[in-house]
């Protein structure tokens, strides 16, 4: 019998119980509450931005998991109650597109944020210092619990503080990312000279701050880059938006293009509209300036060995999605922008013949290694990974396959690696959702390994068609790089059992902490090394993830089998019996917590 279908099954909901249904589609990402902290975050930039704010500052209490967001900036307005609709209505704010607004330029854009922050908290507080008052207040499972306005006349602390403890019904882990928060506030540091930028963490306080330059070498150079061009600065303005480039080529270091950029002081991960055309201008200019002396490479050769920094400000910036890993604006909306840089470029190399001969050599002389290489057969066999959007692979049919933790750790073991023997899968975080196959099935990244892997699953599986040696799982040495271990071993035993029973399937240890004398680094692998290296008063670094480890480092540590540490893992027999937990979010960290383990782990 149908069921049927009338005006009765048709539901209206309010902003915050959609936010709570979905929260995955309005942050992203619900393994931890770092992208809470990065909505409360925009609007103290945005103040930073406008030179509005001198001190941005972020707090955070790790055991009451308790976060909070200041800055000394104008104040956000709480006359009729307007400070309460911010944080209780969606498409509600200063910065929409299209309107005048209070900002010129701002990372916040959908009126979305502070809702979300609201909704998927326990405890949220937005306290005011304006107008020569003070105004505070105070939501409870968001619901307004407290309002009290009162008259001020001395000293103001701050401007705005926002404070918030995220719920746990809606995150598996309350500890947000805070290599992502510590970037965040560098790049702020960077492109905000006036203001400082502060981080509180469990009461330890930590100023960041860098220029420009040192950014650039530290961040997007590597340490294999031992001879680069002349580093190249240029900048281009159409009133209050600006598209700002730093770039140099690296000769020696790896040929993979090493882009960063930052779009309203948001760090933009995955590329988009700028990148394109700054590589089409790079490209243009190359070529037509090789064909003028009669050289011959090809247009991508001329993205070999780039490493670029970019940051813009725009009013209107578009991006793929609430969570801004992607600009999108459209190729005309940078027209006047795009074409000042040319201009710039293009009387740059006029006036500096030298250093665009030594570019232009340098992808001669890499097109003829390339096809010098065909034409000896050195590249039969290979295998193309362009069907996979992030794995990079090698060329060896018994090489090993690195499964790492975010772009950042890819990044850094794409350079430090032999691509002849060594292929690199960056997971972009938590796998969510594996109580079954077919839903374990139905995740992207995990039909990727299994297409980059080559064996096939289920009846169709066969261990003689295994493309890698050694599958080698590399996450940080914390609790939620050993989720995403647990979380992978998991997804491999369910679908690829024989790969762990065969013995393929290992964990690269990763250190917290290490000692680096000059080009000399020692990995301290547990709390006995740390302690001998104390006494022995060694300067000793902490490591807060792989991302912090220089390309260099990161090889001692994982790549030379020298000198790494891998833990070959056991199928166990109680894995059926573990499955059962994984099923629940709750019995999930308690197994996390608890010793039982679903591997055994070799000596």
């Amino acid at each position: 019998m149908t069921k049927e279908y009338t005006s009765k099954d048709i539901k209206v909901m309010d902003e915050i119980s959609h936010i709570r249904l979905n929260a995955a589609m309005y942050i992203g990402d619900t393994s931890n509450p770092i992208h809470l902290i990065e909505e409360c975050l925009d609007n103290a930039l945005d103040e930073a931005i406008g030179n509005y704010a001198k001190i941005v500052a972020v707090n955070i209490n790790k055991k009451e998991n308790i976060y909070c967001i200041i800055d000394n900036g104008r104040g956000m307005p709480f006359d009729n109650d307007i400070a309460i609709t911010i944080a209780t209505k969606m498409f509600s704010g200063g910065k929409f597109k299209g309107s005048k607004t209070a900002y010129e330029v701002s990372a916040g854009k959908h009126g979305i944020g502070l809702v979300a922050v609201n909704a998927l908290s326990e405890h949220f507080v937005i306290e005011i210092y304006r107008d020569n008052k003070h105004a505070k207040f105070v939501f409870e499972d968001a619901n307004l619990k407290e309002k009290t306005i009162e008259n001020f006349n001395g000293d103001k602390p701050f401007s705005t503080k926002i404070q918030f403890k995220p719920s746990k019904k809606f995150f598996e882990n309350l500890y947000p990312d805070i290599d992502k928060l510590r970037k965040r506030l560098l790049i702020s540091s960077v492109e905000v000279e006036n203001c400082t930028f502060v981080l509180n963490l469990d009461k330890k306080r930590e100023v960041i701050k860098l220029s420009k330059e040192q950014f650039f070498k530290n961040h997007c150079l590597n340490d294999s880059d031992k001879t680069t061009s002349e580093i190249v600065y240029l900048s281009s303005a159409e009133g209050k938006e600006s598209f700002n480039v730093i770039f140099g080529y690296s000769f020696d270091g790896s040929i993979a293009p090493r882009i960063i950029s930052s779009i309203n002081l948001l760090p933009v991960e995955s590329g988009g509209t700028h990148v394109n055309l700054f590589f089409d201008i790079i490209k243009d200019i190359f070529i037509f300036r090789g064909k003028k002396l009669n050289l011959k490479f090809n247009p991508q050769d001329c993205l070999c060995g780039l490493r670029v920094y970019f940051s813009l400000y725009l009013k209107d910036p578009e991006f793929s999605g609430q969570t801004k890993d992607k600009l999108t604006n459209r190729k005309d909306y940078f027209t006047k922008l795009i074409g000042k840089l040319k201009i710039q470029l293009d009387t740059y190399f006029n006036n500096n013949q030298d250093i665009l001969d030594s570019m232009l050599n340098y992808f001669v002389e890499y097109r003829k290694n390339v096809d010098s290489k065909k034409l000896r057969g050195e590249n039969h066999g290979k295998r193309s990974s362009t069907k996979f959007t992030k794995l990079r692979d090698c060329s060896s049919n018994h090489g090993e396959l690195f499964i790492v933790e975010g772009e950042s750790a890819g990044g850094g073991f794409i350079d430090c690696r032999d691509p002849k023997i060594h292929a690199i899968f960056p997971l972009k975080g938590k796998i969510q959702s594996i109580t079954n196959k077919k839903d374990i099935l139905q995740n992207k990244e995990v039909g990727e390994l299994i297409q980059a892997l080559g064996c096939g699953i289920g009846p169709n599986f066969d261990i003689e068609k295994l493309k890698y040696s050694k599958i080698i799982c590399a996450v940080d040495a914390d609790e939620d790089g050993c989720h995403i271990f647990c979380l992978l071993t998991m997804i491999i035993a369910t679908l690829l059992p024989e790969i762990v029973k065969a013995g393929k399937y290992y964990l690269a240890l990763t250190p917290l902490y290490g000692v680096t004398k000059g080009k000399k680094f020692t990995p301290l692998w547990n709390k006995k090394e740390v302690e001998d290296a104390q006494k022995k008063k060694e300067i000793i670094s902490r490591f807060k993830g792989i991302g912090e480890l220089n390309p260099w480092q990161l090889k001692i540590c994982a790549i030379s089998e020298e000198t790494r540490k891998l833990i070959q893992i056991n199928f166990s027999e109680k894995f059926d019996v573990i499955l059962e937990y994984f099923k629940d979010v709750q019995k999930r960290r308690e197994l996390l917590i608890d010793e039982t383990i679903i591997v055994d782990i070799k000596d």
